[in-house]
């Protein structure tokens, strides 16, 4: 029955591939809340961002290239169990030593102090009295003019 198993690969394909998508989306916008939490009040977000961004794409590129030298040295599946593998032993380590940002939310203790900084979209709005660069309203333009 080849109809039955193609339609079965092609539904598996699909599904495969909208978790993918849904996976993406949540993680390229978990990452920069994480990357924001966690580097809060130190002055580092960009450069903490860029830093996480840039092994991200070189993981991403790397990846590849010993993929596809392993699927020709030792065939495809071991080039998937190996590189499956590798990905696992950071999604451990992450998963040993990331520490919590949720109490910073919820205004619970932690113990790491420089991470009970609040919620990071609070402080999108916050503008520095100091340095301040946002373009007054247009009902401040009115009252210029009169």
């Amino acid at each position: 029955d080849e109809a039955g198993s193609s339609l079965f690969l092609n539904g598996l394909i699909l599904s495969t591939q909208i978790l993918d998508g849904v996976g993406a989306g949540v993680f390229g916008t978990m990452y920069i809340l994480v990357t924001s939490d966690l580097s809060g009040g130190t002055g580092r977000f960009s450069l903490t961002l860029g830093i996480t961004t840039a092994a991200m794409s070189i993981g991403g590129t790397v990846s590849g290239y010993l993929g596809e030298a392993l699927a020709e040295d030792l065939g495809y599946k071991s080039a998937f169990i190996i590189l499956g593998i590798m990905a696992c032993v950071p999604a451990i380590l992450y998963l040993m030593f990331m520490p919590e940002t949720l109490p910073a939310y919820t205004n619970q203790s932690t113990k790491e102090p420089h991470m009970n900084h609040g919620n990071p979209m609070d402080r999108i709005d916050e503008g520095n009295e100091e340095t301040d660069q946002r373009q007054p309203t247009s009902t401040n333009y009115v009252g210029m003019m009169a």
